[in-house]
């Protein structure tokens, strides 16, 4: 693979608009990953949650036999839930990460308007 790279001709206030913008997006990012390591240390540190996460890996669920599986079917479904509610307390889903890059987003454009 080969990369081609032509040099833009900008203008002074755009190099400083692309300059800010990059700033910006690279401090979002930053942002959120720390974020999203603090809730993911907070979840990992909860004991309900890596009991039910051990228990699940532990659990051979594939090589039960027929009759056995509603049981397990059963205990995997209550392990999942256990995992799955754990997450959502601790703000790992989808939803709560978009929510906390949109109010970044509204933080960081009212100050880009007071430093332009």
């Amino acid at each position: 693979m080969y990369t081609v790279r032509f040099q833009l001709e900008l203008s002074g206030s755009e190099k400083r608009f692309l300059s800010k913008s990059f700033f910006y997006a690279n401090q979002m990012h930053n942002q959120l990953v720390r974020y999203a390591t603090n809730r993911l240390n907070a979840l990992f540190h909860d004991k309900e949650y890596m009991g039910a996460r051990k228990a699940y890996g532990e659990a051979e669920f594939s090589k039960k036999k027929v009759s056995e599986l509603s049981a397990f079917e059963k205990k995997k479904k209550e392990l999942s839930n256990i995992m799955c509610i754990k997450q959502k307390e601790y703000d790992l889903t989808k939803t709560s990460l978009c929510k906390f890059v949109s109010q970044r987003m509204n933080i960081s454009r009212t100050s880009s308007h007071l430093l332009i």
